[in-house]
């Protein structure tokens, strides 16, 4: 089966999210939404494709890729479950959510409806929905908690960590000095725990998917405290500023 492209890039989730004033972009000609999704510390709002990628409307023609900005609308989570049910893709077609994003935008720069948040926000509310829309992130603690055992799930963290940075140079360092802080603890207290593992023997469960390693000398324990301890502190961290990275979709690669 052919895989399905969901990524949606940083730098497009950070115009969707200031084009939109940081509000719900929901309006019709009776009523609108213009509820407050960002604020500069939270972030609340969902990324809408107009067309789907496999579900609502994605039998329509799109004029680009449909990770494209062109092709999202910025919604609460209420409206973006209204328009996609498949009682109201009748109402919500595609040429009706394209004028609705567009007279939203238009009355965002007009300055009808203030605009909510600081790029700086935006930004790190880009680049940390990205990376964990493909790291689970509740499985960042879990996964290496019961070490000298430890999930195959760490080294897939690694990875992705590794793909994003080459994959967007631009995006880091964040720019909140205290999120950067911790999200660079994190990465390093990361990178630290990866090399000392691939760098000794460990008996491999196919069947579990993990990994067991001999820590005669406690070096590993102690590299995975400072791990556990700088993944509190990021997922509490985001869970105070951006939660709704805390039950976004993990990407599907649709295998």
């Amino acid at each position: 089966m052919k895989s399905i492209d969901r990524s949606i890039s940083v730098s497009t989730t950070i115009a969707l999210i200031t084009n939109a004033g940081g509000r719900c972009s929901f309006n019709t000609d009776t009523e609108y939404c213009n509820k407050i999704l960002s604020d500069g510390r939270v972030n609340l709002g969902e990324r809408a494709h107009i067309v789907g990628v496999n579900g609502p409307r994605a039998n329509e023609h799109c004029n680009s890729s449909k990770n494209d900005y062109s092709n999202l609308i910025w919604l609460c989570r209420d409206h973006h479950k209204i328009i996609d049910h498949p009682s109201n893709l009748n109402i919500y077609t595609v040429s009706e959510l394209h004028k609705m994003k567009s007279r939203h935008e238009a009355r965002v720069k007009s300055g009808r409806y203030p605009f909510y948040g600081t790029e700086q926000s935006m930004h790190d509310y880009g680049v940390l929905s990205c990376i964990f829309h493909f790291i689970d992130i509740h499985k960042l603690y879990s996964s290496v908690s019961s070490f000298p055992v430890i999930d195959l799930h760490f080294f897939d963290v690694f990875e992705m960590c590794c793909i994003f940075k080459r994959d967007n140079p631009d995006s880091l360092p964040l720019k909140d000095p205290i999120f950067n802080q911790v999200f660079r603890r994190f990465h390093s207290s990361l990178v630290k725990l990866y090399l000392h593992l691939i760098e000794n023997e460990a008996k491999e469960d196919y069947k579990n998917f993990t990994y067991t390693y001999n820590d005669s000398l406690g070096i590993g324990r102690r590299l995975v405290y400072e791990y556990l301890s700088s993944v509190e502190r990021l997922t509490s961290l985001i869970e105070r500023r951006f939660p709704q990275i805390m039950v976004q979709d993990l990407f599907d690669p649709g295998f």
